[in-house]
């Protein structure tokens, strides 16, 4: 264990346990104080902001945007400061549209690959038909059901 003095404050630190404290001012009636070491600290205000930054309510985010265009220089009631507003309105919904386009990109080519998946497997399985060495496919398989002749089909079957 490692004990350092930094002005009032006491550092204790046990490098095998990897057990950081530190003691304020030495003990007040008989107990010691023990806090959070400024790594910690740093952190946990960093994730606390970062949560709540995310909470902000409609009634709030007119407030902050009326904050930002007043900081800009324009004076509330007048046309420039409507223009603002509605400026940074428009921009959070080309954002938010932007946001909700790449995400339905990126569900298309997931539901694209598992179809190409599903295509391989069904064809891999036609291949077999007749090939004893692979097992006739069934729901706890890997692949799926093809609809059409109601068979199961998957990445190490043969059709029925």
């Amino acid at each position: 264990m490692t004990q350092r003095f930094y002005g009032k404050f006491s550092v204790q630190s046990v490098f095998e346990n990897e057990v950081t404290s530190v003691q304020c001012g030495g003990e007040t009636g008989g107990r010691h104080a023990w806090r959070l070491p400024t790594a910690a600290k740093i952190a946990l205000a960093a994730a606390c902001t970062l949560g709540l930054a995310a909470c902000v309510t409609p009634q709030e985010r007119h407030a902050m945007d009326q904050n930002q265009c007043f900081g800009f220089g324009f004076e509330p009631g007048t046309d420039a400061f409507a223009e603002c507003m509605m400026g940074l309105h428009q921009d959070r919904a080309a954002a938010e549209a932007a946001t909700n386009r790449y995400w339905q990109a990126q569900r298309a080519e997931q539901s694209r690959r598992r179809e190409a998946q599903r295509d391989l497997y069904k064809a891999m399985s036609l291949q077999r038909t007749g090939d004893t060495r692979f097992p006739v496919c069934g729901a706890s398989y890997d692949g799926g059901m093809d609809h059409r002749t109601m068979t199961w089909y998957g990445p190490n079957c043969r059709a029925r």
